[in-house]
């Protein structure tokens, strides 16, 4: 059977496998990758080879650090300072996915979550809010603003333009024109997220979340740090999560970065050798391995290029370029979040730009929709590799994701058939 109808089936059964929430997350990721080996779409190193990939490397780390802020007094001192929103959970939705949006556009969506989510945990245990009204939020508005500038992973946005003038297009996208385009979907996103978004998220009790998740639980009783390591886990987390933001200036890996923090917290006593080991939660690093092996896999055997092609031949028969122009987003919104973002948007900048010359049409807001739109992750844990480490201390299952997300793709997309249009017409 052809490996991309093999893949496609792969991918289907793993939506069936979330939908079901009788497979353990944990097996969904193994299964993944033992099936993509037995069908030979990818060999065993490469299809096995995302347990070590950097960005599970990465959530392994930083599950340890956040053992080491959850032993601090960080959490409590925040809790305090948020209790007067305890009855106030629209306040706090809002400010949260502010901080989301300031922590991505200065390094990534990824970064964003795992520096937050054991705070936030905490921070929702301690005033009695449902972890689930809140990760999702943030999570969703931290992959949407990744990206949006040139800093952190929006350091990659001028090579889309250079791919574009490559190719033949007569003038570049300016590099705050990523910044400008990218507001008016993150203004709706916050607003979506604080009015409407938590109506339809579950309410799910925070102590069986903590049991399900013992790496983000704030009940377990601890020995508490002394003073002396208190200060240094402080000190060590917030070295590590600021090295971890400057990470692109500074040329090192974030979760070289990562590593190192978490090995710091063991040498200094923080944490305990058996602690850190209880820290990392083998579920969630399981199934992101599985799910990159996914990804890996669409993106090897053409699947997402097949979608893309097609698209841009349907593209071509649409008059209206508003109309066209929320295709483009609407076909990038998918693909994403089969293949990740990266992946995306490698696809389908120069596909748009191809159509766009083709067509005698200016492709800089096609370009601008393709950056944009790769970044909406946030309907399945197979293109949003983050989304996997909330599902376990949110509660989530992927109707949660669909049900919130779904309308607010909606509006993105329709949003979309405008915003870029206005900046760059066809």
């Amino acid at each position: 059977m052809n490996p991309m109808i093999i893949t496609l089936l792969i991918l289907f059964a793993v939506i069936l496998g979330f939908i079901s929430g009788k497979i353990p997350i944990s097996m969904i990721g193994v299964l993944v990758m033992f099936a993509l080996v037995v069908f030979q779409v990818l060999p065993p190193e490469r299809a096995f080879g995302n347990v070590t990939n950097t960005s599970v490397l990465l959530f392994a780390a930083m599950f340890v650090i956040g053992k080491g802020i959850q032993k601090t007094t960080i959490i409590t001192k925040a809790a305090k300072l948020v209790k007067k929103f305890k009855n106030k959970p629209k306040l706090l939705t809002f400010f949260t996915c502010i901080i989301a949006v300031l922590l991505s556009i200065v390094s990534n969506g990824t970064i964003a979550l795992v520096i937050m989510l054991p705070i936030l945990c905490g921070i929702c245990d301690d005033i009695g809010l449902s972890r689930s009204k809140i990760l999702y939020p943030f999570e969703v508005t931290a992959v949407s603003a990744a990206g949006a500038w040139f800093l952190g992973i929006g350091a990659l946005n001028m090579s889309w333009s250079s791919v574009m003038m490559k190719l033949g297009a007569k003038a570049p996208v300016n590099i705050n024109d990523f910044l400008i385009a990218r507001i008016p979907f993150l203004v709706v996103i916050i607003l979506y997220m604080t009015f409407i978004g938590t109506k339809l998220l579950p309410e799910k009790d925070n102590s069986k979340l903590a049991e399900k998740s013992p790496a983000y639980s704030q009940k377990a009783k601890e020995q508490q740090l002394s003073k002396g390591k208190n200060t240094i886990a402080i000190l060590i987390s917030a070295l590590t999560i600021i090295l971890m933001i400057m990470s692109s200036y500074l040329h090192v890996q974030s979760y070289v970065i990562a590593i190192a923090g978490a090995v710091l917290l063991v040498l200094t006593g923080v944490l305990s050798n058996k602690e850190a080991l209880q820290a990392l939660n083998l579920n969630i690093i399981l199934l992101i391995a599985g799910m990159l092996g996914l990804a890996d896999a669409l993106q090897a055997t053409g699947a997402g290029k097949m979608v893309g092609n097609a698209m841009a031949g349907v593209a071509k028969g649409i008059g209206n370029p508003y109309l066209m122009m929320g295709l483009f987003f609407l076909v990038a919104i998918v693909i994403t979040n089969l293949i990740g973002g990266l992946a995306a948007v490698s696809i389908l900048v120069p596909l748009w730009t191809l159509t766009c010359l083709r067509m005698g049409l200016d492709p800089r807001g096609a370009v601008l929709a393709a950056s944009t739109a790769s970044a909406f992750s946030f309907l399945t844990p197979i293109g949003g590799h983050s989304l996997p480490l909330i599902m376990d201390a949110g509660g989530y299952n992927l109707n949660d994701f669909l049900k919130c997300g779904l309308p607010l793709a909606a509006i993105l997309c329709i949003l979309g058939c405008f915003v870029t249009q206005f900046m760059y017409p066809l």
